[in-house]
């Protein structure tokens, strides 16, 4: 286990209650949400005619508008808590909505790079993921546009590629275990399943931060002396 991993997970520990309440929050705007949008969406059918086939864009609408105000406003919430800043839920869960659009574009387009390196073959995807993997913290967090960032993550993240893919593979290890730890003891219920997804998500963004902080300082620092 990296020095960087550990760093992260200490700070995940330390403040998983925050981090579980702000998680515990949008889970209850997803419901609320929910609640008002089926009615809409599936007028006119019954709970019989509802399948898995049209529940399925019903899911992404609701990915489309909650996923970039979730993540943007924990990286919010991270970062306020690595800085002593003492953000609370409302504060990080407005950022989110506030940067939205910019999020949402950003997702759409990493998603989009890397889908395709990922077709084209495993490797290439792989790659990608490293080079932009920095892009929805410098959204959020330095205001950049997302193509902005896009350019600044490929700049900062240059030769780095191995680093952030060894505690990557530490993250996949942690996931394999806990669905183990789930079957073992018979919890594979759809609940705890999205229960343990939302928190492992959590943990990857941990650990995804604390290399930001590495990166934004090297690169500060070259630039300093250039």
């Amino acid at each position: 286990m990296t020095t960087t991993f550990k760093e992260a997970l200490y700070f995940f520990r330390k403040n998983l209650l925050k981090l579980l309440s702000y998680t515990f929050a949008i889970g209850i705007i997803v419901i609320l949400l929910a609640q008002l949008l089926v009615p809409l969406f599936f007028s006119g059918m019954s709970a019989e005619e509802i399948s898995p086939e049209s529940i399925r864009p019903f899911a992404q609408l609701m990915n489309l508008l909650i996923k970039p105000i979730y993540t943007g406003g924990l990286i919010v919430l991270i970062f306020s808590l690595a800085t002593g800043q003492g953000k609370g839920i409302y504060t990080s869960l407005l950022a989110g909505i506030i940067r939205w659009p910019y999020m949402l574009i950003a997702n759409v387009l990493t998603s989009l790079l890397i889908f395709v390196g990922l077709i084209a073959f495993l490797i290439p995807g792989i790659w990608i993921f490293s080079r932009l993997f920095l892009v929805p913290y410098l959204v959020m967090l330095k205001n950049q546009t997302p193509f902005e960032a896009l350019l600044t993550s490929f700049q900062y993240t240059k030769g780095y590629t191995l680093t952030i893919l060894t505690d990557v593979f530490f993250l996949v290890l942690v996931f394999i275990l806990g669905i183990v730890i789930l079957s073992v003891f018979q919890l594979l219920y759809p609940l705890v399943i999205l229960l343990f997804l939302l928190l492992f998500q959590t943990m990857a963004y941990v650990v995804y931060y604390r290399h930001y902080e590495i990166l934004l300082e090297k690169n500060l620092n070259q630039d300093a002396i250039e």
